[in-house]
């Protein structure tokens, strides 16, 4: 009986972690979806990593204090098919902490960026992400750089 009631508890504990699981591994995927479709020159994957509102914001410190510069997602996206295939490589160093709440999340996300194969800069990407039917997707990715 002691061991009925304890399965009956942990049970739905158990069921709340996979699905922790389960928008970890979502949320990972979209990110490394992005970074895939930059290096392949998929515009028609990238784009739909990313909500129809969705803000890109780079912080850069200058000698004359930090900005942050907004760049529009259509812009990006125009930017990155203006490559060849292979010559922006972002690269995942580690996953930083991933939160969920229901339908939104956060992920931070250390990397490093290639261009043409010689590393660029490094930084931290800042993601926020909303789940939008089954899926996740980037509503704001903010980013910093630094040689």
């Amino acid at each position: 009986m002691k061991k009925l009631l304890l399965f009956l508890f942990l049970c739905p504990l158990l069921a709340i972690g996979q699905q922790k699981t389960s928008d970890e591994d979502q949320i990972k995927a979209v990110i490394l979806k992005t970074f895939s479709a930059m290096k392949s020159v998929d515009s028609v994957a990238l784009k739909s990593c990313f909500t129809e509102k969705a803000v890109l914001q780079i912080s850069q410190i200058r000698p004359e204090g930090n900005i942050v510069r907004e760049v529009p997602i259509a812009n990006f996206v125009k930017n990155v098919m203006t490559r060849k295939a292979g010559d922006m490589d972002e690269r995942v160093l580690s996953w930083g902490p991933i939160l969920v709440d229901h339908e939104i999340a956060t992920a931070w996300v250390p990397y490093e960026f290639y261009l043409n194969g010689k590393f660029t800069h490094k930084g931290v990407d800042a993601f926020i992400l909303v789940k939008i039917g089954e899926e996740y997707k980037i509503q704001t990715l903010l980013y910093n750089m630094q040689k």
